[in-house]
């Protein structure tokens, strides 16, 4: 991107951003991290003259879908912080945060304008610095704003501090209903509008219609249900083994081995194959097969395959669980089941027995969501809030 470019921004300021999302330098020296955030960080880079992330250079092993930084006008500040996840973790991080905290200080006194990425340490210390020295920012909250079974206290702290000492010149961004006047209802941004039409004109040809297929596509592990998922199929066999469905599980991850045994426990393990991890629009194309997209999990917050599923054409069926109650309209735009094996298959067993025209009905109303939803309506989104919230020019 030409500096002339950037030169163009939006806004003619520094956004100081605060972040624990891992980072990585590969060899070549380009700054690599997930893919979802990534994307997300060029929508404030395309909306303001310099972005500056403070975050930990990561030394853990690369995991995940991860992509590298494109933008001229995006630079780091990057502090020792651990992330390995082992015993003692916790006593080495204890001792390095009050160093990471003095950095913090400094950065945010130089920036007049803070994104704040939470839940986190680092967003708790951001919170209680900004309050302190009455900076103006932006938290984007990342997740269900809320309790959850297993939150930790760090967590139930922090969003304690957020709802009582978070004054006007501090928005908060949060997934669902709005709790104060500057908390704000949003949706993050999921996918270009250039990428919904690239997903919708890929081809597929449709094998065995006789079979119904479920896919699900995500990182195998706890937080994301894929047991419940099994669980509820193991549900439907039990219920009906005469009907024809197969199970396609798209992703890898520490849970594989679990769901295997699971799955032969149940006798249903021929009828799920585990695709493993497979490159985007491939996971796309097998998504375009579905008739339906299982999301178990009731821990998500915004969970990004609901929107592909609308792309794809496809129903979603989902855990009545965190936000997802505000997304999902049954028998709208997809299907909710409380999370249990029984409720699961129950409402499997309504989504057989949809005619033709009613599921076009649904998938249709399922690719208007999708367009509302775009990483073109968030930027607009964010422009209108910096210019009404906060006046910058």
């Amino acid at each position: 991107m030409a500096s002339e470019e950037v030169s163009n921004r939006v806004f003619k300021i520094r956004l100081g951003t605060i972040t624990q999302t891992n980072h990585w330098i590969k060899s070549g020296g380009e700054i690599i991290a997930y893919e979802p955030y990534v994307r997300e960080m060029r929508i404030w880079s395309d909306l303001f003259h310099e972005v500056e992330i403070f975050t930990p250079l990561t030394t853990s092993p690369q995991k995940g879908s991860l992509c590298t930084y494109d933008r001229p006008n995006i630079f780091f500040r990057f502090v020792w912080y651990n992330t390995h996840i082992f015993r003692w973790g916790f006593l080495v991080r204890f001792f390095q945060l009050p160093v990471v905290f003095f950095q913090m200080a400094a950065f945010i006194w130089r920036h007049d304008f803070l994104l704040i990425r939470s839940p986190g340490h680092f967003s708790f210390m951001a919170h209680v610095l900004v309050v302190l020295f009455r900076k103006k920012s932006i938290t984007k909250f990342a997740g269900y704003f809320g309790y959850f079974k297993g939150e930790r206290i760090p967590s139930i702290v922090e969003r304690f501090f957020m709802r009582h000492f978070l004054g006007r010149k501090n928005v908060v961004l949060v997934y669902g209903k709005s709790i104060k006047p500057n908390f704000i209802s949003y949706f993050p941004l999921l996918l270009s509008k250039s990428e919904i039409k690239q997903l919708e004109r890929l081809e597929v040809k449709r094998q065995e219609p006789d079979i119904f297929r479920f896919y699900s596509l995500g990182r195998l592990t706890k937080v994301k249900g894929y047991d419940l998922a099994i669980q509820g199929l193991g549900e439907l066999y039990s219920q009906n083994p005469a009907v024809k469905w197969h199970y396609h599980l798209i992703g890898d991850g520490p849970e594989l081995g679990a769901l295997k045994t699971l799955a032969a426990s149940l006798n249903i393990v021929d009828r799920i194959t585990f695709e493993g991890r497979q490159p985007y629009l491939n996971a796309m194309q097998m998504i375009k097969l579905a008739d339906a997209v299982l999301m178990p999990g009731v821990m998500e917050g915004w969970p990004k395959v609901v929107v592909e599923a609308w792309v794809a054409g496809t129903i979603p069926i989902c855990a009545n669980a965190g936000l997802l109650p505000e997304v999902i309209r049954p028998s709208e735009n997809g299907f909710l089941f409380d999370p249990n094996p029984v409720s699961f298959a129950e409402t499997c067993q309504r989504l057989f027995v949809l005619d033709q025209e009613e599921r076009e009905r649904i998938v249709n109303n399922g690719r208007l969501y999708a367009q509302k939803l775009s990483a073109d309506a968030f930027k607009e989104g964010v422009q209108d809030l910096c210019k009404q919230k906060f006046e910058l020019v």
